[in-house]
C-alpha cells in the first residue's frame, strides 16, 4: 500500500493525519511505501494507493499516481472504513478516477 501525501510541504495537522493513517495500515498488516518510485509488486501482494486529495498542492497530481504504480487509487476513507468495520472493504466506492494513459504520459510525474 502506498500512502501518497502530495507534493510540497504537509502541514502539521495533515502530517498527524498521515501518521495515524500509516499506524492503522501497519496494524492491519499492510506495508507503507511513501515514495511511488519505490513501489514494487511482489507475489501475493495486492497494491493499493491511498491518497489524501486535500493534502495535494496541485489539483491533478494524484490522478496519475495509480498509473505510475499500476495500482488502484482510493481515498483514505477506504482505510478508515475497513478498520472501523473490521473487514477490507471493496475498492469501488472509494476509487479516484485516473486520467487516460496518453494524458498521464504528457504530464509531469508525481513523485
Amino acid at each position: 500500500m502506498t500512502l501518497a501525501s502530495g507534493r510540497g510541504q504537509v502541514s502539521g495537522s495533515k502530517r498527524a493525519w498521515q501518521n495515524q493513517l500509516e499506524w492503522m495500515v501497519h496494524l492491519c498488516g499492510a506495508s507503507v511505501v511513501k515514495e511511488p518510485s519505490l513501489f514494487t509488486l511482489s507475489k501475493g501482494t495486492h497494491p493499493v494507493v491511498v491518497v489524501q486529495p486535500d493534502a495535494w498542492t496541485e489539483d491533478s497530481g494524484f490522478h496519475a499516481i495509480g498509473q505510475m504504480c499500476e495500482a488502484p487509487v482510493v481515498t483514505r476513507e477506504w482505510v478508515l472504513d475497513s478498520v472501523a468495520l473490521y473487514q477490507c472493504q471493496e475498492l469501488d466506492t472509494y476509487l479516484i478516477p485516473q486520467i487516460p494513459r496518453a494524458a498521464a504520459d504528457s504530464s509531469q510525474p508525481c513523485v
